[in-house]
């Protein structure tokens, strides 16, 4: 089966072949030469690909480590106790990695732009690939929005009189800056800004042993108290048991928010300096730090404050600032005075971060969808230097959303958002599984060996997929699950819990009648045109390899 990829490699399309005839060297910015990062100077919709393994990673890592951490975790513990969380997010943070499995194999194998859309498109409908791409835009555009919600509120933590439209201006400013110029210049911001989450989380971890062996102000040794009294498990809607349980699963709709950035990593393919060795490293580095962040916050949290405390409570219910962090409050209740201030400067810039790499992300799935006719051809257009420019004032129309925080109690739009982002995300990795699947299949059906194949290959992808869509499906139909017991009826939870999933139909149904499109079957799914294209940009990486020009620069290509 080696013998047979070599020669489909060889007698390939001339793309492969012709992979330098249309590039043009993007000069040099920030110490680092750009000269292969290589862009189709023939097409003007085209990106560029210079982002590093360190960049791709961090840019995961960023969108995934945020509010959802810091802020929306407090909903959590609250929701299912310290024990509870922590199961809830190790469950969940299981389930991704067996989405990431697949992703990694289709994202090496074809690291094209619009990743979940052109792989729809490739193998599975034009239908369902124009109704998954708008959903993982819209899914992507509301995470972006609450994200900039929590950054107004934070700064209600020093400066509540001030009106949190001032805030909201000042994000979509900064994130306009940083997402209007040369793709290099976002992933180094990305970079820092995610570092400094890291560095926060990592902080809180050693803070939180150091507080519970007595190191805090009233030099109380607070040990697992809380695992105590109140207990590990919250009960949740009800008593008993059974409302153990559905704390439990309603982490779940949080953990949805909260944990992502696998399909970031995918998205980004299209723009990553040798994505063969850049994307699976990216992709298992990204799965491990943040299931062990999300794990050990929610370990964190049950030490630092018990999931019934009145403080607590009346926060998340009331705002989403940094007195909304259930780290803050653990802070407080051993009076720690001045860490609360550090924890919400470097949150700030956590939320930025995170808006900003969704934005980032949304403004690729419009340009991916004009380029392949699903919107407007003008979103296409991207600027010499390969940003989508039109496409990120689209996203930035509906970042603007942020400002109905203005006239509503800020906490309640949050759980708009929350609802609203956590569907979308649910439907995106839904499909990412079933395109894993069928890629898979496509390879068996048309005689290939998957493990000869593939530049990235896990024996394990096709059980653990269908693990993973059988677990998010359940949590996809039930996460709005309290509106229908008798008198819990909510029209704007309702609305937000299952908008995504009417969007996806709708769209499906009126693309496919109205363009009578057809399922593509097996053996006709395309695995061997582009082979020798994406050999000959390996290649090509191969013999001419990145050198960073700072001793800055070498070192962190070193350690990530």
């Amino acid at each position: 089966m080696a013998e047979k990829r070599n020669s489909i490699s060889s007698s390939g399309d001339s793309k492969g072949a012709d992979v330098e005839a249309h590039v043009e060297p993007v000069g040099e910015i920030g110490g680092v030469d750009h000269g292969d990062h290589l862009r189709d100077t023939s097409d003007s919709t085209a990106t560029v690909r210079g982002l590093k393994s360190r960049h791709l990673q961090l840019i995961g890592i960023g969108a995934a480590i945020g509010t959802g951490l810091f802020i929306g975790s407090a909903r959590s513990l609250i929701y299912a106790g310290p024990l509870g969380a922590t199961l809830a997010y190790a469950a969940y943070s299981l389930v991704i990695w067996g989405i990431c499995l697949g992703t990694c194999e289709m994202a090496t194998f074809l690291p094209i732009r619009g990743g979940l859309v052109a792989w729809s498109s490739m193998f599975l409908d034009e239908a369902a690939a124009t109704a998954l791409g708008w959903n993982y835009f819209y899914a992507a555009t509301m995470f972006g929005c609450s994200d900039i919600i929590a950054f107004a509120g934070l700064f209600q933590f020093w400066l509540p009189d001030l009106s949190p439209a001032v805030w909201i201006s000042i994000a979509l400013v900064v994130i306009t800056l940083l997402n209007s110029y040369h793709v290099k210049f976002f992933g180094e911001s990305e970079f820092y800004l995610a570092s400094l989450k890291v560095l926060l989380m990592v902080g809180i971890i050693l803070m939180t042993f150091v507080v519970m062996l007595g190191g805090n102000p009233d030099h109380d040794r607070i040990g697992f108290r809380y695992w105590k009294d109140p207990g590990v498990m919250a009960e949740y809607y009800t008593t008993g048991p059974f409302a153990r349980f559905l704390g439990f699963f309603q982490v779940f709709k949080i953990a949805a928010f909260s944990i992502g950035g696998p399909d970031l990593v995918a998205m980004s393919s299209a723009e990553a300096v040798q994505p063969r060795k850049t994307i699976p490293r990216a992709t298992k580095s990204i799965v491990v730090r943040m299931a062990l962040f999300f794990v050990l916050g929610a370990i964190c949290m049950g030490i630092l404050v018990p999931y019934n405390d009145a403080d607590l409570k009346e926060a998340v219910a009331t705002g989403v600032g940094a007195n909304a962090s259930a780290f803050v409050v653990g802070m407080n209740r051993v009076h720690i005075k001045v860490l609360p201030h550090i924890f919400n400067a470097i949150v700030c810039t956590s939320a930025l971060s995170c808006s900003n790499g969704f934005a980032y992300i949304a403004t690729r799935l419009l340009h991916a969808l004009a380029s392949e006719g699903k919107a407007p051809k003008f979103f296409a257009r991207t600027t010499k230097h390969g940003i989508p420019l039109f496409a990120y004032f689209a996203v930035l129309a509906i970042y603007c959303l942020a400002y109905l925080e203005v006239g509503t109690n800020s906490a309640t739009v949050f759980g708009w958002f929350i609802n609203l982002s956590s569907v979308g995300a649910l439907i995106n990795f839904a499909a990412l599984a079933v395109l894993s699947l069928r890629f898979r299949a496509a390879i068996k059906k048309q005689g290939f060996d998957a493990e000869k194949l593939l530049p990235w290959y896990s024996r394990w992808t096709v059980p653990y997929t269908w693990f993973s869509l059988v677990f998010i499906l359940i949590i996809t139909l039930f996460q709005g699950w309290t509106v229908f017991v008798h008198g819990g009826w909510d029209l704007e939870e309702f609305f937000t819990s299952y908008f995504g999933l009417a969007l996806v139909a709708v769209i499906f149904v009126a693309w496919k009648l109205y363009h009578k499109t057809k399922f593509v079957k097996l053996e006709d799914i395309d695995l061997t045109s582009r082979i020798a294209e994406f050999d000959s940009l390996d290649q090509y990486y191969e013999d001419h390899p990145i050198q960073s020009t700072t001793m800055w620069g070498r070192f962190l290509d070193k350690v990530f």
